[in-house]
């Protein structure tokens, strides 16, 4: 497990362990801003040391803990157990949510912010696909876009020679990645997706961070903009 490390003003990421899905081994992280008031949002939260814990506990209180994916869900457990008092936030629920047990959730995630984070953060929830309910987050100060799923640039293992040539396949794995093949073929309404793409690309952002794969501390619009090509057709 990784240490804390910092992105840009006010926003840290923490890698956490190889996580397997669909049968298939992927790199997981979270994402932690200090808000205005100078509580901790916590966006898809990853097993921590206690030393990583301790550092993370001394930006301040833990206020918010996020799940924009359905698929990262079940990782609040852990945390809401060490943090009760945390508000629990995740995205729209589908068959493909991983969750354990009944979760306290103070609401679901959609276009409009809550009151809490609203001065830091802007948000979207990406329309179009019955199967994905994916919330992307817009830190203004930081002109830092946060995902989860939607794009992935995951890095080759070794010893995974299968799984590596699969992600290849679907056009998830490095040094390029983008939105997975699979990923696009559920994308039903391609008009409510391009919506979502054009408030998305209205931010504006030069550094994306994302859940499976190398981060972009530069030049993340342009990039984007190549990932999401497919909408054009």
């Amino acid at each position: 497990m990784n240490s804390l490390q910092a992105f840009a003003e006010n926003v840290w990421i923490v890698d956490g362990p190889l996580v397997r899905d669909m049968g298939l081994l992927f790199t997981t992280r979270m994402t932690i801003v200090k808000l205005s008031d100078g509580s901790l949002w916590i966006s898809s939260p990853v097993p921590a040391s206690f030393d990583t814990l301790k550092q993370i506990i001394k930006l301040g209180p833990i206020r918010y803990l996020v799940a924009a994916t359905p698929r990262h869900v079940w990782r609040l457990e852990a945390w809401h157990t060490l943090f009760p008092e945390a508000q629990l936030w995740v995205s729209r629920l589908t068959p493909f949510t991983l969750q354990k047990g009944n979760l306290p959730v103070a609401g679901i995630l959609g276009d409009v912010p809550p009151e809490g984070w609203a001065d830091d953060l802007e948000q979207l929830a990406f329309k179009g696909n019955p199967l994905l309910s994916e919330v992307l987050f817009f830190h203004k100060k930081a002109h830092t876009v946060l995902l989860d799923d939607l794009i992935q640039i995951n890095p080759a293992l070794a010893g995974r020679p299968f799984r590596n040539v699969l992600l290849k396949l679907a056009g998830g794995l490095t040094p390029n990645g983008g939105v997975g093949f699979d990923i696009k073929l559920t994308f039903i309404n391609r008009d409510l997706a391009r919506q979502s793409l054009q408030k998305l690309l209205s931010w504006d952002f030069d550094k994306l961070i994302i859940a499976h794969g190398a981060c972009l501390e530069k030049k993340a619009k342009p990039y984007v903009e190549r990932a999401f090509l497919w909408l054009a057709h």
